[in-house]
């Protein structure tokens, strides 16, 4: 489906501070849940926005045939009306890194800073499959989908195993619940590289050191980031996987508050 096919969408947002407007997208089979441990000591010096993109979460459906672009293009039209006037402070994870390029580069002047978060958009993966397991191997119980879960943040999302916790569960289990769009249609596209060198948003990038999508290597995917721009920041969190935000949250924070507003200092993480 085009882009100037669908109308904008009403989505579900959770707001929490005051200051200037710091706009958290999440990754794919996710929702804003994926911010739940950084929220808080971010929202001592923003207005912290974590809405759900479209299909996901709390918000409408898109129907199923929406492409990348088009989903894209429905973002940042269905995101602007959750936001005050004036600068915004952009953020995104995983899949949401690639819708948030995409987005940067369509408000254009309106994004003060952006920040990509072991961003998607570089293309599929080009190596053999990690060992997830699907729920065809389980007997479809609720303690059968929460182990599947565990097995598969450990592969996929996470670089510790304690960092597999019941709230990380917890929280996999109702993304998974309340996903409705193929995020690999932003994920997969190779677009990513094109969209930051059309913003003109001082960039910031950041990966867990043990990202596993990060292919073939952190080192490869920063060079193609300063190749396309060569003013951006690239941050690395140390023993950290995909989802470091919620693996290392205190040193996200540090990071952008660093980035994003330098001269306050971050809370600590409860």
């Amino acid at each position: 489906m085009r882009a100037t096919e669908l109308r904008p969408l009403t989505l579900a947002d959770h707001v929490a501070g005051s200051g200037p407007t710091l706009l958290l997208i999440h990754g794919g089979v996710g929702s804003h849940r994926h911010w739940e441990r950084v929220i808080g000591p971010l929202a001592a010096s923003f207005a912290v926005h974590t809405p759900d993109l479209p299909g996901f979460g709390e918000s409408p459906d898109v129907p199923d045939d929406t492409d990348g672009d088009a989903y894209i293009a429905l973002a940042a039209a269905s995101l602007l009306p959750l936001l005050p006037d004036g600068p915004v402070h952009l953020v995104g994870f995983s899949f949401g890194g690639g819708v948030s390029a995409g987005i940067a580069r369509i408000w254009g002047p309106r994004v003060a800073r952006l920040t990509l978060i072991a961003t998607g958009g570089f293309g599929p993966p080009d190596r053999q499959a990690l060992p997830t397991r699907s729920r065809r191997d389980t007997d479809g119980s609720e303690q059968a989908l929460r182990e599947l879960a565990r097995h598969n943040l450990g592969v996929t999302m996470l670089s510790q195993s304690d960092a597999v916790d019941e709230t990380a569960v917890d929280i996999q289990r109702w993304n998974i619940q309340h996903a409705r769009y193929d995020s690999l249609k932003v994920s997969h596209q190779r677009r990513v590289l094109n969209d930051i060198a059309h913003t003109a948003a001082p960039l910031q990038m950041i990966w867990g050191e043990r990202d596993v999508f990060a292919q073939p290597s952190l080192q490869a995917r920063a060079a193609l980031v300063h190749d396309a721009r060569p003013d951006a920041r690239i941050d690395i969190v140390p023993g950290a996987g995909h989802w470091c935000q919620y693996e290392c949250p205190d040193a996200v924070v540090r990071m952008l508050h660093d980035f994003h507003a330098p001269a306050t200092a971050p809370a600590e993480t409860q």
